[in-house]
Order: structure tokens, then sequence, then C-alpha cells
């Protein structure tokens, strides 16, 4: 009965992240370079950006705060396409519409913190169409 009880907390555990292999080193990458490229589009960033920065790290892939730090000062100095982040975290999303609306509320809470400006938004709206293409299909309209 208790090894039953542990391997259902186990997979409650497993299922808690929305990741597929959230040990891979390029999807912290990936999602460190998109979370920096929210905090940063109003032009300012901050230390309450930072802590939810860290908070989403740290959340999804169980980082010690000097790993969270290394992400963030190589997503603040890399000039990566944010197009190409996005397709690696879809990539690694598990495929369950629930869970990638789940990444979205993480987005959400970045672009949040000091409320909504229009490049945060393009951000997002880029992000819903990666994560949920049918989303665009569904209108029937490419300008989306």
């Amino acid at each position: 009965m208790f090894d039953s009880l542990k391997h259902w907390l186990d997979t409650l555990r497993e299922q808690s992240h929305l990741f597929e292999h959230a040990d891979d080193a390029v999807l912290h990458a990936a999602l460190a370079s998109v979370l920096y490229h929210i905090m940063s589009a109003d032009g300012r960033v901050d230390a309450s950006e930072k802590r939810v920065f860290d908070r989403i790290m740290r959340e999804e892939f169980e980082l010690a705060n000097d790993q969270i730090d290394h992400l963030y000062q190589a997503a603040k100095a890399s000039n990566a396409d944010v197009h190409g982040d996005l397709h690696t975290i879809n990539f690694y999303l598990k495929h369950n519409p629930a869970v990638r609306m789940t990444f979205m509320q993480k987005l959400l809470q970045m672009i949040d913190v000091h409320g909504a400006e229009e490049h945060e938004l393009e951000l997002f709206y880029e992000a819903l169409h990666e994560i949920f293409p049918e989303v665009r299909e569904m209108r029937g309209d490419a300008d989306l």
C-alpha cells in the first residue's frame, strides 16, 4: 500500500512539471531567454520581475539559485532569436493541452508584474501561436 502511495505521489510530482526532459540545459536556456525577452520588452527590468523569473525557473526545473542566476545572466547577454527559443520550448512541452495552458499562464505571470504592455503582449501572442497553432487556424486568419 505504501509503495503504491509513493508511486502516486511521484507521478503527481512528475506531472507538475510542464516539460518532457526537464533536465535538458537547452530547454533551461530557451525558457530563460523567453522570460527575459518578456521582462525586457518594456525597456526596464526590476527586482519584482527577477523574483518571478527565479520562481518560474525553480518550479519547473528545481535548479539551485546559482544555476538560475547563471541562466538569467546568459539570457540577459544573449541576442538569441525568441522564435527559435519558443520553438524549442514547444518541442519539450508535454502534449497535454492543460499543461500547455499552464505554460501560457506562467508567461502571463511574468507579463503581469507591471501590467501588460504592447510589446509584452506581442511576445505572448507569438508564444500562443507557437504553442497552440490551431488558434490561428480556427479563426482562419493568418494575420493574428
